[in-house]
Parts: C-alpha cells; structure tokens; sequence
C-alpha cells in the first residue's frame, strides 16, 4: 500500500539509490525485477529509494490522480521509498518513442541531482538497472558525486539484441551501439548479470575491467505462491477476467510482452492446428506489445475460438492468473542472442509451481530440463509443439511430478537466497555489510 514515507530519524541504516524507470504498480518483467532487486537491498540491510517514473507503462498516460500536474514525487511502498520523475507521455512502440522516454527519465534524474540528494542523505550504493545503457552512466555520476560504491546490472544484452529486428541501418546502429556498451561497462564497479551465459557473454565480448556476478532475478514469495488451480479459476470468473468457458479446459498461459523478442505467434500457430481440440485445449495471452495487432490478426483470420488475448491486468491479479493454468509458457527467439534471456515470468511461474513449456533454447531451456519443470521445444517447431501440449495434456503424473519439482527449485531462485549472493559480493568487493543500528 503506498503511502507517505515514514520517520526514519531513530534507525540509522546505509543508504541505497536503486534507478530503475518501470517500477510497481506498472506491470511487466521489468518493473517486477526492480521491485525485487529494491527488497533484496533492504534485505540485505540498507535504507531503498528508488529513482523511477510516474506509473504510464505501456501507454505513456499516467492515469492517478495524485500525480497531476507533477514532474517530481516523493511516496512509499512499505519499507521502499520512491522518487517518481514524470517522463515524456509516449508509449513504448518503437525504438524511437522508446529512445526519447529514457533519455528524459535520464535528464530529470540529473536535473533533480540536488533534490535527490537532500531527500537520501547519504548514499553508499548505487545500483542501476533500467534503461539499460542510459542507466549506467546515470549511475556513474550519482556513484561519482556520492563517492559510493556503483553497481550496473544488465538485464539486456544490447545493441546486440535490438539489431536481430532492425534491418535499416543495423550495421551503424551495431557499431555504435557496441561503442557505447563498452563505455557503460567500464564506469561501474561490480557489474551484474541475470544468468551465467549473460556474464559469459559481457565477459568475452566487452572485458571490463570489473567482476562479473551472477544474480537471478528471483521472484517475491509473499506475492507469489501456490494457490488452487480450481479456487483460482473460480473467482476469475466470477470477477469477470476470465470467461466462464475456461473452467474445464487446458489451459497454456504466457504473461507479458508481446513483441519480436517474445515470440507469442507460437501459440497461435499451434492453436491453429489444434482446433479441433478447442473443447479441452485453451490458449491464454495476457499482455501488451507491438505484435499483439498480429495475434488479433490470426485470431480473426484463422477462426482461433480457442485463443484468448487479455490485456495487461492488476500486478496483485497475475500470481492468481498464473495459478489457474496448467501450463505456463516461456518464449523466446531463437537467435543465439536471447539464449543467455531468462525472463522474470519464468521465476514467477517458478514460485507458483507451474509446469513450463520453454519455446526457447539456451540457459532457460537447460534449466528447465535439467531440473525437470517442464519440457521445451525450439521457436518455430510447432508440429513438436502441439505434441508437446498433447503429451502435458494427457499425462496427469508428468504435470504433478514437474509441480513437485518446481516446488524444490524455487527455493534455489528465491529472494532469500538472492540477498545472500548479494552480501557475498559486498564481502567479496570488500564492502561493509549494513547492519540495522540505533541511530
């Protein structure tokens, strides 16, 4: 519940600049993953604010009244302080539109500098995440003004992502791009990665001159746990989010961005070809992006009655959604790129004990198999998909098993265990570990 910050004057902990510009309540990964590394820092012991945007994800509109007429706000969530910058209204399509909403979210994060600074106190980490690129060097001049120690997390691999959908101008756009990649990876001085093959890949490719740690984005028990399939789909329906035809069905669920680099038109070619089974087998896509227009398409074109598209709904809705599959899906390109991709909805899934059908290779792909969570097949291969779904469908003890399973490594990716990887870092750079003190 958000409320006003609270009087801190009688603790004193260390304090801890998180910047990220999606943050709760926006839905998405990004703002999830951001909402998680906030807690393990207040976890770990510091004192969080969290440097973001007014909520307007995806639409650019922010819709809350209290923060009419607003450029800069202060609030809370809990223990979370927030210093909300309204950015330019545009939605997110486009690489251009997108372009223009970081840069003024990075503009009014060093216009405000001085503000900032009297609200925090004192800082003694920094820790940027989004918008990745821009993020670092906006953390560089906190960490420099601040004299603290600076942590640059990358949750994409970019330019090198971007360009496997740009055809005009890739070559300048690479080149430059990598240039300035370089630069975003010498300013920090702990670089964060969210898989091993991620770190791999910074490491070979750019060689900073820091360590690379490896940090899972994890998912936020208390929000996301297991719930009854059956109580689930219940009250969805009776709350009108979910249609009633649902409440018998097979159920595959993917949550959240619908673009290129998600390749949810999967699941619409294998509903296609399993439309004679639209009786017992439904697909569920909840979410936003620029090709959900080409899902709408397929639908429309291809008579897909066993295909639903819902929008973005409530964050405090989505571990309910997640529990009223049978199936949850992760996908991804399958360009060598996004093999070292995994996803914050697949630690959501995770927590939630959902079988996982991967449409993806690389690290998500070996994690699902080898922990034996689900089953994958590769982008594109949709006859292997749709016997993959038939065999979920029709194996009762394969689901069961994988929801046992998931039950015992959600444990390894649970936040718990991301704060002590985090404290092994401070004592491995040789930082002090904060400690909860009276003032």
């Amino acid at each position: 519940m958000l409320k006003k910050i609270a009087n801190t004057k009688n603790i004193y902990r260390p304090v801890a600049l998180l910047i990220s510009i999606y943050f709760p309540p926006e839905p998405g990964g990004g703002s999830s993953a951001a909402w998680n590394r906030a807690l393990i820092l207040s976890k770990v012991g510091y004192r969080v604010f969290v440097i973001c945007g007014m909520p307007s994800y995806p639409s650019g509109k922010v819709l809350e009244h209290k923060y009419k007429g607003k450029l800069f706000y202060l609030e809370s969530i809990g223990q979370i302080n927030l210093i909300r910058l309204r950015v330019l209204p545009l939605s997110t399509t486009g690489y251009f539109n997108r372009f223009w909403i970081f840069l003024s979210f990075v503009f009014l994060s060093l216009l405000y500098i001085p503000v900032i600074l009297r609200k925090t106190g004192r800082i003694e980490l920094v820790y940027s995440i989004a918008p990745i690129l821009f993020s670092s060097f906006c953390g560089f001049v906190y960490s420099k003004i601040t004299k603290s120690f600076f942590v640059y997390e990358v949750s994409d691999i970019w330019p090198e992502e971007l360009i496997v959908f740009e055809t005009l101008f890739s070559s300048i756009i690479l080149t430059v791009g990598k240039f300035v990649a370089k630069l975003s990876y010498m300013v920090p001085d702990a670089i964060i990665a969210i898989s091993q093959l991620a770190a791999d890949h910074i490491s070979n490719q750019y060689r900073p001159g820091v360590n690379i740690y490896v940090l899972p984005i994890g998912a936020d028990p208390s929000r996301f746990h297991r719930l009854s399939k059956k109580d689930s789909r219940v009250q969805l329906i009776k709350g009108k989010i979910l249609p009633a035809e649902l409440e018998d069905k097979f159920v595959i669920l993917y949550s959240g961005l619908i673009s290129g680099a998600t390749r949810v038109d999967n699941l619409a070619y294998a509903a296609e070809k399993l439309k004679d089974d639209e009786r017992t087998i439904a697909f569920l896509v909840v979410g936003e992006g620029e090709e959900k227009a080409k899902l709408q398409e397929m639908k429309h074109d291809f008579s897909l009655d066993n295909l639903y598209l819902l929008p973005f709904q409530p964050r405090d809705l989505m571990p309910r959604i997640i529990c009223a599959a049978d199936v949850c899906t992760v996908s991804l390109p399958s360009e060598p790129i996004f093999d070292v991709d995994v996803p914050t909805k697949f630690y959501e899934y995770l927590a939630c004990g959902k079988p996982q059908l991967g449409i993806c290779g690389g690290e998500v792909a070996k994690i699902i198999e080898s922990r034996k969570i689900g089953l994958t097949v590769r982008d594109g291969a949709i006859n292997q998909l749709v016997f993959t779904i038939k065999k979920l469908k029709n194996c009762r003890e394969l689901i069961e098993a994988m929801e046992t399973n998931s039950a015992v490594v959600s444990e390894e990716f649970s936040l718990d265990s991301m704060v002590s990887r985090f404290i092994d870092l401070l004592k491995k750079e040789k930082k002090p570990i904060p400690e909860i003190r009276p003032h």
